[in-house]
Order: C-alpha cells, then sequence, then structure tokens
C-alpha cells in the first residue's frame, strides 16, 4: 500500500486499515517510525467523508509547527489553529490545537465539536504528565459519542489496557497497533571522558571496574573511601564531538537540560572548531530572512546565535525569539548544522532527526528535585537518532562521569522504555462548574467513573470513591459563591469559560473592582495570575504607586491574599508597565535580565487570560478595558507567531 508515493510499512497499513473500518486506533510505535503519516491518512479519510479532523498536541511549538506543515500539505484555506495565543481560520476542515484547547471546547462549549469526526491525540504519554494529565482523560471523556480517536505514542507498555478504557467510555471498537522496529536501528553508547565510548552491553564491566576502585557516587551518609583519588578525566562535550567528528557522526543532536547550558557549550564549540568551511549562501539566506529585522538584530543572543550559525553550530530552547528558533529548525533540516545544542522540547513531535543523538548528561532538575530522566523520557530523544533513507543506523552517546554518577541506573533505563500510561485525573473547579451546569446528578457520577484511574481499580476489584473530591470543590465553589443551592450563580456561570487559574480569576474579574483599574492594570493582574516562580530571579522586586493602588482593591478579598502572588504581582508589574508604555523590547530583555522567549510567553498568557474573561464576561465596558489590555500587550514581536 502506497500513500503520498510512499510504500507504508506493515503497521501503518494495519492502523489505515482500521481507521477506514471506523474503529478508534491506538498507535504504540518507537519515536521515527513514521506514526505521522497515519495521522495524515485519518484527516484525508475524514475530509473525504466531510468530517473535521482535529490534531492535538502537548505543546504549542508542536502545534505551531504541525500547522504549517498542514497548511503546505493541505492547503490554507483547509487549515486552522487554535492555541490560546492564535486563533487562524477556526472553522476549517482540519483544526491544530493544543490538548487543554480542544478540553475546554469538549467540556465548555461541545456544540463547536459536533462535527468533529477524528481527534489525532499526539504524543498522548504525556498524559502521565503531573500537572497536565487531566486534560488528555477529560479531551477523551467529553468527546461526542460519534468521535474518533488516533492515539499516538512512543512504546506503551499497557497499549491494550489503555484501548480498552476508551472502548468502555464510547462503546466502540478501539484497536491497537504495536510496533517497536525501527527503519533505522539504535545503538546505545556511553562517554565517560577523553576519547572513551563504550557500548551500553559493555556498561557492566566498566561498572565493576569503578567499584574495585571504590568509584561511583556515594550514599547518602557514606563516607569517599581512603586512598588515592581517581583517575581519569571528566567527560567533556567537545572531546565528544571530536569523537563524533571524527568518526563520521555528525549532524548531532546534543541535549542539554539547561537553556544557558546549551547557549555556552554551543559558543565553546563554535570557538574551538568549525563545520562550514566557507561562508555558505544557505546559510546565509537563512540568517537574512529570520535574524536581521531590525528589531532584533542587535540583541546580544541574536548575536550570538549569528556567530555560532556561521560555523555550523547551533542552540534551541523555549526562552528564544520565535524568529531565532525558526532560523535554527530551518537550518537544521537543511543539513546546514553539524552540532545543534537543544533542550528536551527539540524531541517533542519536532521531526529534525540527526545521525547521532547526545546527551551532556542524563540528571534533569524537574522543578521539584534533581533525578535521572526516565526511560520514557530517554528514548523520546534518543529516537531522534538515524535518518530514515540517509543512515544504516542511529547512533546514541551519553556523557557519564564515571566516578560521579549512577552507572548502574544509566544501565538500567537505557536498556529500554517500560513506563505504562498511568492516570493523573485530578477534578478542576471548571470540571465540576462545567458539569453541574450541563448534566444531572447520575449523568455526573458516569462522567466521574469514566476515568482511566477509576477503570483500573474497578478491573482491579478495588472500591471507588468519586464523590469525596467533588464535595470539596462543591464546598468551595458554595463558599465563594459560585454555586446556590444546586445552581451556579451568575459568577459560577462565569467561570464556567475561566480554564486558567479559574478561582482566581474569577475573584478579580466577575464582581466590580475593575471599574477602578486602568486597562495597563488590568493587564498587570492578568501576569500576575500566569505568574510562574521560575521565570524570574529571587531579588525582592521595587513596590511602586501601582502595586499599592491594585493591593487596596485585593486586599479585602482573603482568598486572593491566599492564592494570588503578591511577589508575582509586584514583579510583573514593572516588566507590563514598561511594555505597555512602548519600551523596545531588546531594552526589555536588557532591563529585566530575561530570556526573549519567556518574556513573550509572559505577555501571550497574559492575553490568553484577558482574552478568556473578555468571552466570559457581558459588560461591556470590562470587554472594552480588556480590549485595551490586550492591545497594550499584543504588538510587535509579541504578535509575531509565524
Amino acid at each position: 500500500m502506497k500513500f503520498h508515493g510512499l510504500e507504508l510499512d506493515p503497521f501503518q497499513i494495519e492502523a489505515c486499515e482500521h481507521i477506514t473500518n471506523g474503529d478508534s486506533v491506538v498507535v504504540s510505535a518507537a519515536t521515527g517510525t513514521g506514526k505521522t503519516l497515519v495521522a495524515e491518512y485519518a484527516i484525508e479519510f475524514y475530509s473525504g467523508h466531510r468530517k473535521r479532523s482535529v490534531y492535538t498536541s502537548p505543546i504549542k511549538a508542536l502545534s505551531n509547527q504541525k500547522y504549517m506543515d498542514f497548511v503546505a500539505q493541505f492547503g490554507k484555506e483547509n487549515v486552522g489553529i487554535l492555541t490560546g495565543d492564535v486563533s487562524i481560520n477556526k472553522n476549517a476542515r482540519i483544526l491544530v490545537m493544543t490538548t487543554e484547547v480542544y478540553r475546554n471546547m469538549a467540556l465548555a462549549d461541545p456544540d463547536s465539536i459536533r462535527d468533529v469526526g477524528m481527534l489525532i491525540l499526539d504524543e498522548v504519554h504525556f498524559m502521565n504528565d503531573p500537572e497536565r494529565g487531566t486534560v488528555w482523560e477529560e479531551s477523551i471523556i467529553f468527546s461526542p459519542p460519534s468521535v474518533r480517536f488516533l492515539a499516538l505514542s512512543a512504546t506503551i507498555p499497557n497499549a491494550r489496557e489503555f484501548a480498552s478504557w476508551i472502548g468502555s467510555i464510547h462503546d466502540h471498537d478501539v484497536r491497537v497497533v504495536e510496533y517497536d522496529k525501527r527503519a533505522v536501528p539504535l545503538f546505545h553508547h556511553i562517554h565517560t571522558g577523553g576519547n572513551t565510548v563504550i557500548t551500553m552491553d559493555e556498561l557492566p564491566n566498566l561498572i565493576g571496574q569503578v567499584a574495585r576502585e571504590g568509584g561511583g557516587p556515594r550514599k547518602k551518609g557514606q563516607r569517599r573511601q581512603k586512598g588515592p583519588k581517581p583517575k581519569g578525566r571528566p567527560p567533556s562535550h567537545l572531546d565528544l564531538v571530536s569523537y563524533m567528528s571524527q568518526h563520521d557522526m555528525l549532524p548531532c543532536l546534543f541535549f542539554n537540560f539547561s537553556r544557558k547550558d546549551c547557549e555556552a557549550k554551543a559558543l565553546e564549540a563554535a570557538y574551538n572548531m568549525t563545520f562550514l568551511k566557507h561562508r555558505d549562501p544557505d546559510m546565509d539566506a537563512i540568517i537574512e530572512k529570520h535574524l536581521l529585522d531590525p528589531e532584533i538584530a542587535d540583541m546580544d543572543s541574536i548575536q550570538a546565535l549569528i556567530q555560532v550559525l556561521d560555523r555550523g553550530v547551533a542552540f534551541h530552547h523555549a526562552g528564544m525569539l520565535p524568529a531565532a528558533k525558526r532560523a535554527v529548525e530551518e537550518a537544521f533540516g537543511k543539513n546546514l548544522i553539524s552540532v545543534l545544542y537543544a533542550t528536551e522540547t527539540f524531541a517533542v513531535g519536532i521531526n529534525y532527526p540527526a545521525r547521532t543523538v547526545a546527551f551532556s548528561g542524563l540528571r534533569k532538575y524537574d522543578g521539584t528535585t534533581h533525578r535521572y530522566i526516565n526511560s520514557k523520557e530517554y528514548f523520546q530523544m534518543a529516537g531522534r537518532a538515524g535518518r530514515r533513507g540517509m543512515d544504516s543506523k542511529g547512533i546514541v552517546i551519553a556523557m557519564a562521569d564515571r566516578y560521579q554518577d549512577d552507572l548502574s541506573e544509566i544501565h538500567r533505563l537505557t536498556k529500554a522504555d517500560r513506563i505504562p500510561i498511568f492516570s493523573q485525573f485530578e477534578l478542576s473547579y471548571n470540571t465540576v462548574l462545567n458539569l453541574i451546569h450541563r448534566h444531572t446528578d447520575a449523568e455526573i457520577e458516569t462522567v466521574l467513573e469514566k476515568s482511566f484511574d477509576s477503570y483500573l481499580k474497578k478491573s482491579q476489584g478495588q472500591r471507588v470513591n468519586v464523590w469525596a473530591a467533588w464535595n470539596n470543590r462543591v464546598r468551595t465553589l458554595q463558599k465563594l459563591g459560585h454555586i446556590h443551592g444546586t445552581r451556579l450563580t451568575p459568577k459560577g456561570m462565569f467561570t464556567t469559560h475561566i480554564f486558567t487559574e479559574e478561582l482566581v480569576t474569577a475573584e478579580i474579574f466577575a464582581d466590580e473592582k475593575w471599574k477602578r483599574w486602568t486597562p495597563a492594570e488590568i493587564a498587570c493582574l492578568a501576569a500576575a495570575i500566569t505568574y510562574e516562580p521560575r521565570h524570574f530571579r529571587a531579588q525582592r522586586p521595587k513596590r511602586g504607586q501601582t502595586f499599592y493602588r491594585l493591593m487596596k482593591g485585593l486586599e479585602g478579598n482573603q482568598f486572593l491574599m491566599r492564592n494570588l502572588s503578591i511577589f508575582g504581582l509586584a514583579t510583573r508589574i514593572p516588566l507590563v508597565e514598561a511594555w505597555a508604555r512602548g519600551q523596545d523590547f531588546a531594552r526589555l530583555v536588557e532591563d529585566f535580565d530575561l530570556p526573549e522567549g519567556d518574556i513573550i510567553r509572559i505577555f501571550r498568557q497574559s492575553i490568553d487570560v484577558l482574552d478568556q474573561v473578555r468571552r466570559a464576561t457581558d459588560q461591556e465596558a470590562l470587554k472594552d478595558k480588556l480590549t485595551q489590555a490586550i492591545n497594550m500587550l499584543d504588538k510587535d514581536v509579541v504578535s509575531v507567531t509565524f
């Protein structure tokens, strides 16, 4: 069977046949095996039957890329995108969106997806994400009965259990297609320093050798053994790049778990070696196209990127300007970059493989603690090694310090991806309000019992109590005035349309406090609602006149005093005010010492909250202020998406 001129693999043919038969399909296949072709077949099949297809992804960057891919493939008039940041052609036959946006539509505006035939859930293993996993479950639970699902993931050990759960909710056949063989096989290695690269099969011998030498990481409370310190040079990315260059292993996608490290290592590599011996006209064209806009060209980060690109090196992470990321992606796709230092987001769905994937280490900070990555994370990134039709094998090399790293743990996590999909289901206040608004008590109980967690417990003979968390949230909503008796109040109806920090947002905007605030002050409040501590330095911000004006209007509300970040409000006010009064973006970056991409993300998240409130309210005066606040933020580089 051929599709788009390509001979399909047996697993792709099987998946396409199930789609043709009107079934849902869970495709569990290794990264790089061609799951996207199955998604494209599903889109064309349902388009031919006058049904809309929705493609969802876990991150906006992947949604943006898929939108551009689909526009090129199906035509701009047939494709739309909805990500919170962007709304283009929302009535298109093919819609690309983040999973959160689809879930919000399914829950709060089900009529908007009545004509959807196929829901494609890319990277569905993100259901395991502790903070965001619920939206995947709710997207499946709240979809109309007529919707069919195409769930795509790297290896899912419990794929059949997951498929059975979907089938139990929607009462139709859900087929499982599993395929763990790659067209380009992977070979895994460890770099321990100098010119030493060994295979994973040789790692147990090294573990034994290190143990005999008294090396390895110390356990808590354990003292280092006496004697001479172990000899040996710690691993260096420059040594590894040199090794890869000598052994024809480039281009390399070099993963780092720190944005700063990505940039620092790229600059260091470009300073010590070059992979473009002469100026390349294609690279010059990419730099001119994306990076020489007068508004950004003189920024330090752009100059640094141009410097490394000229030597065939690059860096890529979420803190970069969209134009900078596009420049890197285009150059890498055209094989103009030999070494790309990137954070793990580059591995999520973005289809830019390399001959070799390298890791600067296998430990990362996950927001709570420093830990070794798990096997699913490892294979998600490792799977980018090996270009189909170009390489006979994909090479994976992880840097590890033989005397500091836990080599046994590294050996374990790199053997196979054995992490199943599990439930992270947790009721949000928005979900509770929408369920009360749209369903009877009996229907609510049925919905609550449909979570993957409930399904797993029932299959194991465990008792399921669906009402404890529900009752706790209902009591909170009653106390805050969203529910009176068994009905929603006007405040509760307002909150059914709010999906970002819904209770905090409602406490700020659902009554008439907003009348005393200017549009700029409203923009500051929206930025405080979306505050995430990791975006800012720890120093205490100055508290000016705007801060005290806003606090005076908020301080009587005990809920806001406990749940709105006062530090975040004080920190974001100067940033928002500077941008609102027209400060140059480059100066903004310099004054606030923040990555460009983070500043854009702050403003876009704020715009999203303001737009949610604008859709939720029936107060025309508030809508007018919100529109003014949005216009203050949504300008210049912030408004540029593609």
